[in-house]
């Protein structure tokens, strides 16, 4: 490749060679929406580079490890029912980088995309009727509606490539019971991604089932998990091939009927390419009053503590795991974050917080049903407040061009 320079008063022009090596390696660092709406057109071969599977992979595995240290890496969006037709979902980007002074307060949001094919079940109550989130991977975010909660939808907010899955027929009859946990993961060998949803079956067992975007027609059931039973999920994240859920379980088939039911701290860890689960637990000194959660970080697993700090402020506690191959040793776990929000924890129910973003400048934290709270990481200061839309979802991302196609391996799949 080659830029051409034309000295002022001649004629003669001045011609500088570039690689394609270098050319790459600067466009990797430019934003998504500037190679999508600007650069792609300079000339065919930038435009080959910006929409190819290898340029997609390597500039996302850039930008997932920067985002441990840089917020301005994070997106977001924002994922409501249509007002007067809830056959209809609206996802929309929340602007939160548009202010230049970093401020959270009054974020505005901008429409991308309509989805036409959620199958709405019109008997169901309006407190019902909500979106719920999933984890994101590669670019992609991953939502399902209590409206149809046999469905999922694989969305890119960049590329706007949208999927949705068919009907998971593995799920229990009784309309009524949601999934008891959701999570989206790639198979680093084949890069398939693969959506797989744990439901609790009667017999007091754990009944997972699993979908392959682009090559399965229908789900397939995985093997039972015996003897457990998912009381609650608090999290899910997906890190270098394993998807974690943390959760509460117990033995008992009936615990949703006993309140005496003993729970256990569990981490859920699923292998996607070898599409098999290991349970382990937690050992964490555990309080009456805290709530555990899990999140990505720079392509790490974080374990993130909340809980009542002194004079009505909020502690949180982030662990980094440093060896992934011992998580029920409390030596694997880091403490690498401890930030103090004053003044925060003033009437605030713990059961309903929990950690969506962890980066080393600023920590975003689900404070109840509809609050979302941006806080300073050195500071503990809350930056400011976003309110969802009442039966909606936010869900972070980092943005990419990866599309579901794509092979980065094989030049031919690009």
């Amino acid at each position: 490749m080659q830029i051409s320079k034309r000295r002022k008063g001649k004629k003669r022009q001045h011609v500088i060679p570039i690689s394609k090596e270098i050319v790459i390696e600067i466009l990797r660092r430019v934003p998504c929406q500037d190679l999508t709406e600007n650069l792609k057109k300079v000339c065919m071969e930038w435009c080959s580079i910006i929409y190819s599977g290898s340029f997609a992979y390597s500039q996302i595995e850039h930008r997932i490890l920067k985002s441990s240290s840089s917020f301005s890496q994070m997106e977001a969006v924002v994922i409501t029912l249509a007002d007067d037709q809830h056959s209809q979902v609206i996802v929309s980007s929340l602007e939160w980088h548009s202010n230049q002074n970093h401020s959270f307060q009054d974020l505005k949001t901008k429409d991308l995309y309509t989805t036409k094919d959620v199958l709405v079940q019109t008997w169901l109550p309006m407190p019902r009727r909500r979106i719920m989130r999933v984890n994101p991977v590669n670019g992609f975010v991953c939502f399902w509606s209590t409206t149809d909660h046999s469905r999922f939808h694989i969305f890119n907010p960049v590329t706007k490539e949208h999927v949705t899955t068919p009907t998971n027929t593995y799920l229990g009859k009784n309309m009524n019971d949601d999934p008891s946990a959701v999570g989206l993961g790639i198979c680093p060998l084949s890069y398939e991604y693969k959506v797989v949803v744990l439901d609790n079956t009667e017999s007091g067992k754990i009944k997972p089932s699993i979908f392959t975007i682009g090559k399965d027609y229908l789900w397939r059931s995985l093997k039972e998990i015996p003897h457990h039973i998912l009381a609650e999920v608090q999290t899910v994240a997906y890190v270098k091939g394993v998807l974690y859920w943390y959760t509460k379980t117990c033995t008992s088939a009936h615990y949703l009927t006993t309140y005496q039911i003993k729970t256990t701290k569990t981490l859920i860890c699923f292998d996607v390419t070898k599409e098999e689960f290991d349970m382990i637990v937690v050992s964490f000194e555990s309080l009456k009053k805290q709530v555990i959660s899990i999140a990505e970080k720079g392509g790490r697993l974080c374990l993130v503590i909340i809980s009542y700090g002194p004079i009505c402020s909020l502690l949180i506690e982030v662990y980094v795991a440093h060896n992934i191959n011992d998580l029920s040793s409390l030596n694997s776990w880091k403490k690498e974050l401890t930030v103090t929000a004053p003044s925060i924890a003033y009437n605030l129910e713990l059961e309903f917080v929990h950690i969506i973003i962890v980066t080393d400048e600023i920590l975003v934290i689900q404070l109840d049903e509809r609050g979302v709270g941006f806080f300073d990481v050195a500071t503990g200061k809350l930056l400011g407040l976003y309110y969802v839309p009442f039966q909606g979802t936010a869900i972070p991302y980092v943005p990419s061009l990866v599309a579901l196609r794509h092979r980065p391996l094989l030049a031919s799949s690009s």
